[in-house]
């Protein structure tokens, strides 16, 4: 592979780690503001488990920007 091919390469896995860090930010919050509706079904469990994983998702894409932002300089 040559210099030309890595870089596209490694612009396009950024691209789709991006996105999908995106999506499933944007889906968990949504799952965190339904859990926290008067009208919710679900668990107690089942709520702190998509706090969680929303947690855990912000972190996640806190420290991909930090990776990207360190390997541009």
């Amino acid at each position: 592979m040559n210099i030309v091919e890595q870089t596209k390469y490694e612009l396009d896995l950024n691209l789709d780690l991006g996105l999908a860090l995106a999506e499933a930010e944007g889906n968990l919050n949504h799952l965190a503001r339904e859990s926290n509706s008067s009208d919710w079904q679900g668990t107690i469990t089942q709520g702190m488990t998509i706090l969680d994983a929303l947690n855990a998702v912000q972190k996640a894409r806190k420290a991909f920007q930090e990776i990207k932002q360190n390997k541009s300089k």
